[in-house]
């Protein structure tokens, strides 16, 4: 079941957050990885990685194995905490996530009717 989180719009429904792994060390990263893929990461993937929210909507589309709206995405951002609240995760998603995701080939998003799927 969805719970609604955002009290300023009833109805609206926001993905209740999933509590994060623990954070990865680089040894960690290095052992499942190994050194000279992770020094050879191109300087656009890791962009487009350093960013807590791009990483968060990979991971949620990923899980979720769907298209979603803008909005939905927005919603978990805020329920997650990354973003302040939703319509502040919107606008971020909107300007600076959802471009560099989509350029880089990770999501394919349209614009047009506002929904974003994994790119596969």
């Amino acid at each position: 079941m969805v719970e609604t989180n955002d009290r300023r719009r009833p109805g609206r429904a926001t993905a209740t957050p999933k509590p994060k792994p623990p954070m990865a060390t680089f040894d960690d990263a290095a052992k499942t990885f190994g050194l000279g893929v992770l020094l050879r990461i191109p300087p656009e993937l890791h962009e487009a990685l350093s960013a807590d929210a791009r990483r968060e909507v990979l991971a949620y589309l990923y899980e979720i194995d769907r298209e979603v709206t803008v909005t939905e995405l927005a919603d978990y951002l805020a329920a997650t905490g990354i973003e302040h609240d939703r319509d502040r995760a919107e606008t971020a998603l909107h300007h600076t996530h959802l471009p560099k995701l989509d350029a880089l080939g990770a999501v394919r998003w349209n614009r047009d009717d506002g929904t974003v799927r994994l790119a596969r």
